[in-house]
């Protein structure tokens, strides 16, 4: 997932992209629009010393849509 990108003006980034099929591999009942939910809440809370990974996003979509088994 985290790879090495350049900006338009060459400047070198490290990226850490996450799609909607990530969080629907560990939430599949949840739809893209939802995923997408997750996804920007994810963004928007972003914790540099957590990061983003498999829990995290677990976490996130718990949050946003609790789960039946949690019920």
């Amino acid at each position: 997932m985290a790879h090495i990108a350049k900006t338009k003006k060459g400047v070198i980034y490290l990226a850490d992209d996450w799609h909607l099929e990530d969080v629907q591999s560990v939430r599949p009942d949840l739809n893209d629009e939802q995923c997408a939910d997750v996804l920007e809440s994810l963004a928007d809370n972003f914790n540099a010393n957590d990061g983003i990974n498999w829990e995290v996003i677990e976490a996130a979509a718990e949050s946003l849509y609790p789960s039946e088994a949690a019920e």
